[in-house]
Parts: structure tokens; sequence; C-alpha cells
């Protein structure tokens, strides 16, 4: 078993950087025709990696242009190459590479571009809120709600405008504007700064009344209804409960 292992080290070694050559003489081939062999499966284990980040990373492809795409996905496949086999999850540490690389909003749009493709292969959530029995709540237990978030759902924010950028599939002149989204069901939900703390407040479980005090020390006139009904509505709460 040992000799396996080590064997499959060396092998997943050459694929990704030719040098390593420890695994030659160990074929059933000549030194020649394994590397042949090696340099096909490498190509198409690379190519495989390549599409699965220019499918899950599509804007961020289209700002940085194919070559240096290219470039970064190939010293990603050798920094972070695949364990487990799961293609989808293959891309989970791309946006950390892209730190240092202009434009300054490029880790934020990979970020959210990767929210979004975790979005699409997440399993359906079954909306349990009970909109009849809510309406009857009474006016003394309506401080005690709990309201619950979609599970799938991830709030992000950005100091730049990468909504609108992946949006617009472009960079944009004034990308130095902040903006906040909610993300869930294979959708990217642009909100306001009040409409992020809202529900950033559900997700840490306060009742509705801390919910009410905390945003009211930011805003007195703050809708608290419509920010509850609209997020009922697009089933980003799901269910709530009476503290």
């Amino acid at each position: 078993m040992t000799n396996l292992l080590k064997l499959q080290r060396e092998f997943a070694h050459h694929i990704f950087d030719k040098s390593a050559r420890e695994i030659l003489g160990k074929t059933n081939y000549s030194n020649q025709e394994g590397l042949e062999r090696l340099n096909i499966y490498r190509n198409n284990v690379l190519g495989n990696f390549d599409s699965v980040l220019s499918a899950t990373f599509i804007v961020t492809k289209k700002i940085l242009g194919e070559k240096k795409f290219s470039e970064l996905s190939k010293e990603y496949s050798q920094k972070f190459p695949s364990i487990s086999g799961d293609l989808n999850q293959f891309g989970l540490k791309f946006p950390s590479l892209l730190k240092n690389h202009n434009p300054l909003f490029l880790e934020d749009l990979a970020w959210l571009e990767l929210f979004y493709h975790q979005s699409y292969f997440s399993e359906k959530i079954i909306n349990k809120f009970d909109l009849k029995k809510f309406k009857k709540l009474k006016e003394n237990e309506f401080e005690k709600i709990e309201f619950k978030l979609n599970p799938n759902c991830i709030l992000f924010s950005s100091k730049f405008a990468v909504f609108s950028i992946w949006q617009k599939e472009k960079k944009l002149k004034n990308f130095h504007k902040a903006e906040f989204t909610a993300i869930h069901s294979n959708k990217v939900f642009l909100l306001n700064a009040e409409e992020f703390q809202f529900l950033s407040l559900v997700k840490k479980k306060n009742s509705l009344y801390k919910i009410y005090q905390k945003l009211s020390k930011s805003n007195p006139e703050a809708d608290l209804g419509s920010l509850i009904n609209r997020f009922i509505a697009n089933e980003t709460i799901i269910e709530f409960s009476l503290k």
C-alpha cells in the first residue's frame, strides 16, 4: 500500500511539474513513450481544470483575458490540485489567488461568481414559511419573532461594485462603490446597506425587537414591514419561530 501511495504521488507530481521525473522507469513503457503518454494525460487534466474554472468564473475570465486567465488556471492547478475528484469543488481557492492582481476588484468579483456557482448546485430548500400563522400573530408576539434565513443564502459585501460588473460583464469606470448582495436559489439579489444589515441580524438569530432596535439607530424611519415582506416574497426568509 505504501508503494502504491508513493507511486501515485510521483505520478501526480509529474503531471503538475514536468521536471519531476521520479515516475519514469516505473511504467511499462520506455522513458520517451512514457513521457508522451504522460503529456497526453497532463493536457487532458489541465484542460478539464481550465474548463471548470472558465465555466465558474465567466466574467473574471472576460476581464483578465483568455491568455492571462489560462496562465492563472495553470498556476492554480499546480498549487491546488484536485484531490476530491469533484470538479464542482475545484475552484474554491481560486479567488484567493487573485488577491494581488489588478484590477483591484478582481478577487471580490471571483468570490461573487463562486458563490453564485455554489448556489446553482446547492440543494433545493423547501420554504416552510407559514404566512397564515404569521398573519394571525398577536401584537405582543411580534417582538419575539425569530426569522430563519434560507440555509443556502450567502450574504456578501464588497467595497467595489462587483454586482454591477458581474451583471454587465465588463469593467466599469467607477467601480469604487460598495455593493451588498444576497445569493441563493441560483439568484443574486442586490441589496442596500439597510437590507444587508437586516439580513445579517436575522442570520445572527436576533429577535425582531432587537433587529428593530439596531436598525433604528442607523435609521429612525426604517420600514421593517417592507423589509420583512420583500425577503419573505423572494424566499430569503423561509421560516419563523417565537423566542
